[in-house]
């Protein structure tokens, strides 16, 4: 598979210490990623929107978990996991090791960073994912 960037996938994990709910950063070093723009007619006019479609090689899902067994872990380390309302930033991450949200995210980060509004595993070629 072709690969063209870099991204960091923030994970939404139950912090037991302060007992909310914190973004853990996993940077993931060869996806194949492509921007669309998607415009779409509401009351009032037109809204657009950037749409990304992350594909992520198998070769880099060794340490993937299904979401519901990321969330059986007491910490999760390296492994890691895609589902709906998680973000990711295209690069690597190098702030903090947990976040509280995307503001945090778009404060720490200057480039495109977005949230996962669906997702789809398929492990005969890749894991992808989609934002708008």
């Amino acid at each position: 598979m072709l690969t063209n960037a870099a991204i960091t996938i923030f994970n939404q994990f139950a912090d037991m210490e302060t007992r909310k709910m914190v973004y853990i950063p996993h940077y993931i070093e060869a996806v194949w990623l492509h921007t669309d723009q998607e415009t779409a007619s509401v009351d009032g006019g037109l809204v657009s929107a950037d749409k990304y479609l992350i594909r992520i090689p198998y070769a880099y899902c060794k340490a993937w978990l299904r979401p519901s067994d990321l969330m059986d872990l007491a910490e999760p380390g390296e492994k890691w996991t895609v589902q709906n309302d998680d973000f990711f930033n295209v690069g690597k991450w190098s702030g903090a090791e947990k976040v509280s949200g995307i503001a945090e995210i778009k404060k720490g980060f200057s480039g495109e960073v977005g949230k996962v509004l669906s997702h789809s595993e398929n492990f005969l070629l890749n894991v992808k994912m989609s934002q708008m």
